[in-house]
């Protein structure tokens, strides 16, 4: 029996592959889907909408990181790129920004400082809501945010956060973000998001249940 030449099973298995997701991509496009690959919140497809009139604990949403939003909040980490962090940037987000931690967005895309891409998280407090940072994690509202305790280094590197034992009230016009993946990137680390930060809502659309916890501890123990 005649067997396909190589070059043709290949160019059959890479359409098998390729043109799904091209399909699944175009449909996103259509649908306002955004695709989010970060620990923080599950692997896949989000659906974008409109901005929330009424934010409240709870909501997802997606906004520009606070980069030139420095509220006067203390952080804690190497003094020397804390105290590098040019007048009225966000010491953490410096940090991120230098190291080359954060995703850009192509072309432009979206109108953020530096052409970073939009974070996506979980509002876990408003304005006059509290908020407590401890040992175990994140106290917002009196409830403890599962598998939000602060990472103070990563890959063997420090990362600036708030100092544990920090205590606030959400001020007037912002809000506190949450996302419940390992080593998620939050307001622990970088304090209260403006409100007027947020670009719009989100809503699952086709994501990979449990996937924002691939990376565990033992993983992030055995990197050199």
């Amino acid at each position: 029996m005649h067997k396909p030449a190589l070059s043709t099973v290949f160019i059959g298995a890479t359409a098998m592959v390729t043109l799904p997701l091209a399909t699944l991509f175009a449909i996103g496009r259509a649908e306002h889907w955004s695709l989010n690959i970060t620990t923080c919140m599950p692997l896949g497809f989000y659906q974008r909408g409109p901005r929330p009139l009424h934010l409240k604990d709870g909501d997802r949403v997606y906004f520009c990181p606070p980069v030139h939003e420095h509220l006067p909040i203390s952080f804690t980490g190497p003094s020397a790129m804390v105290d590098a962090a040019p007048k009225g940037d966000n010491p953490a987000l410096y940090e991120a920004i230098t190291g080359l931690w954060l995703e850009h967005a192509p072309h432009g895309q979206w109108a953020c400082a530096g052409q970073l891409m939009p974070f996506a998280k979980i509002v876990a407090a408003t304005a006059g809501q509290t908020v407590e940072i401890t040992r175990q994690g994140v106290i917002a509202n009196g409830r403890l945010l599962p598998n939000s305790r602060i990472v103070s280094r990563v890959d063997g590197i420090p990362v600036i956060h708030l100092p544990i034992g920090t205590k606030l009230t959400i001020p007037k016009g912002y809000f506190w973000d949450y996302a419940p993946g390992t080593f998620a990137y939050t307001s622990a680390y970088y304090g209260p998001v403006p409100a007027k930060n947020i670009l719009g809502s989100l809503q699952p659309a086709l994501v990979i249940p449990g996937s924002q916890y691939w990376y565990t501890d033992k993983i992030q123990k055995e990197k050199p």
